[in-house]
């Protein structure tokens, strides 16, 4: 790939990402990335600082691009459980989409915590701490308009829902079949307290 000067910091931050994608943080290479963004050694450091520079930079711009978007939509919807459970199946085309398999690259990441930089955790943690959010947030719209127990624990639930996105994207990995994902997506929904009313339709 030829080297230049006028790769934008996106265009490189695209090529980054699929190769940390691919091959996870600790198994990219300086060279991989040099292969990779047409940056030399050189430019590369001057841009980013180092690989790990790069590598926060390039989680940065994957969860933006992957997450903002739906969140934000999925947030301003009717149906607070219809939301969440739209986010799940949204997150299980996604994965059945790669021919690769690749799973979450923030998933990837935190299930690879060891390798990873201070800054690269923080990272990591504030942006799946944006889907917990998410989840709580839609919970709580759920007790507001009476499909919801009140007596739920929200924080419990949008934690155990954050796990569901763990669980999903690992077993996308390593069985993608689309069946038992969606079973991982629906039980966790069907499992909330229901009002006492909606019980006994």
């Amino acid at each position: 790939m030829p080297r230049t000067r006028t790769l934008s910091d996106d265009t490189v931050l695209e090529r980054a990402i699929g190769v940390f994608w691919q091959n996870g943080y600790a198994g990219t290479s300086l060279r991989d990335l040099t292969q990779a963004t047409g940056l030399s050694s050189a430019a590369l450091y001057h841009r980013f600082t180092d690989k790990d520079g790069m590598f926060v930079q390039a989680l940065h711009r994957y969860a933006d691009d992957g997450l903002v978007e739906r969140l934000t939509r999925l947030s301003a919807a009717s149906d607070p459980l219809g939301a969440i459970r739209d986010f799940l199946n949204e997150m299980i085309a996604m994965s059945l989409a790669d021919p690769q398999h690749r799973g979450c690259l923030l998933v990837n990441t935190a299930l690879d915590g060891a390798t990873m930089s201070s800054a690269a955790r923080d990272l990591v943690r504030a942006r799946l701490g944006e889907v917990e959010a998410f989840f709580a947030q839609r919970l709580e719209s759920a007790v507001a308009v009476g499909a919801l127990d009140p007596t739920i624990g929200i924080a419990a639930n949008a934690t155990a829902l954050l796990g569901t996105v763990f669980a999903i994207r690992v077993m996308a990995r390593l069985d993608p079949n689309p069946k038992r994902l969606r079973a991982l997506a629906d039980h966790p929904i069907a499992s909330l307290p229901k009002p006492e009313k909606l019980k006994n339709k």
